[in-house]
């Protein structure tokens, strides 16, 4: 706009081109989930290792001869290997895994109060982790 305008003019003008360049909206936050202080929240997790037995198929090769005429076949074989693993823990899931525990085991409980821990210890165990 190269036309002149009267002093007020300008100046209302201007003020308008500033207050056009000075209107910028804010970012909005991002929703986060909201939980109770006591409650474990989605993000409390860790990665816990652990000694874990993976079984790997591998084709190996095998000379055989017959007189004087070789030949190589290739035979599958299986390796175990001990690794250690990575699995992502998390307390809210630690929390459901213990309360269908304690619901579907209840005697686990009961037992290992009671002082005969040794009579369920191996379903117990298996179940839930230890009586």
């Amino acid at each position: 706009d190269v036309t002149p305008r009267a002093p007020e003019e300008q100046f209302r003008y201007q003020s308008q081109q500033q207050s056009q360049q000075e209107t910028v909206l804010a970012p909005t936050p991002a929703a986060v989930p909201e939980t109770e202080p006591t409650e474990p929240g989605p993000l409390d997790c860790r990665e816990e290792q652990y000694p874990c037995t993976r079984l790997y198929s591998v084709h190996k090769p095998c000379k055989q001869c017959l007189n004087e005429i070789c030949f190589y076949s290739l035979r599958r074989v299986y390796v175990i290997n001990k690794e250690i693993c990575v699995r992502t823990v998390c307390a809210h899931e630690e929390l459901l895994r213990a309360d269908l525990c304690r619901d579907k085991f209840s005697k686990c409980g009961v037992m290992a109060t009671s002082g005969l821990c040794q009579t369920v210890g191996a379903s117990c165990a298996r179940s839930c982790g230890g009586c």
